[in-house]
């Protein structure tokens, strides 16, 4: 499927009111738009790449055939990072179950990346945000995105701005510690 050319000084607001006025070409220039980002959203949660263009698929899928439902405009960005969210938390909870479920094998190993000298502090970056509860991992991947606000974070995570505030203080403070050892 060819990329949709989008225009980088487009309106996503123009282009969720036309989305949601039935519009196909508005509904690609919103994935086109979006896309990169919650693929990124969506690696950093999951974690592997083999999952990366399903798992996304998934999260546009669900977009498009919720848009009648989304309130406002304005909070677009926001319900689809739900939507994305929701959907790693549950690709993360079947694959919990499987591994319940399957006997454990040589395939199974973990794989580990190679180490290169160029990227110390980033490979170290990513292996320990790794190493985070999953709800923390999100709200720093969230706050690598954007620059969310806390009320943004507790709406898109469905939790409160003082949990919010707490998991952002805990993450922060185990990648300080981690880092620096």
């Amino acid at each position: 499927m060819a990329m949709p050319k989008v225009d980088a000084q487009c309106d996503p607001i123009a282009l969720v009111v036309s989305a949601r006025g039935g519009s196909p070409e508005a509904m690609e220039d919103l994935i086109g738009l979006y896309q990169e980002r919650v693929a990124g959203f969506i690696y950093a949660m999951v974690g592997r790449t083999d999952q990366l263009q399903d798992l996304s698929q998934t999260t546009f899928v669900k977009m498009i055939s919720g848009m009648s439902a989304l309130k406002s405009p304005e909070s677009f960005e926001p319900w689809l990072f739900r939507i994305a969210r929701n959907v790693c938390t549950d690709h993360l909870r079947r694959e919990r179950l499987r591994r319940m479920l399957v006997p454990f094998g040589q395939e199974h190993e973990p794989i580990e990346y190679p180490r290169a000298a160029a990227e110390g502090r980033l490979w170290t970056f990513r292996k320990m945000l790794k190493e985070l509860p999953p709800r923390q991992r999100e709200l720093v991947v969230l706050m690598g995105e954007r620059d969310w606000s806390y009320e943004e974070l507790a709406r898109i995570t469905a939790s409160t701005v003082s949990s919010v505030k707490s998991r952002l203080f805990r993450a922060r403070a185990f990648l300080r510690r981690r880092m620096n050892e």
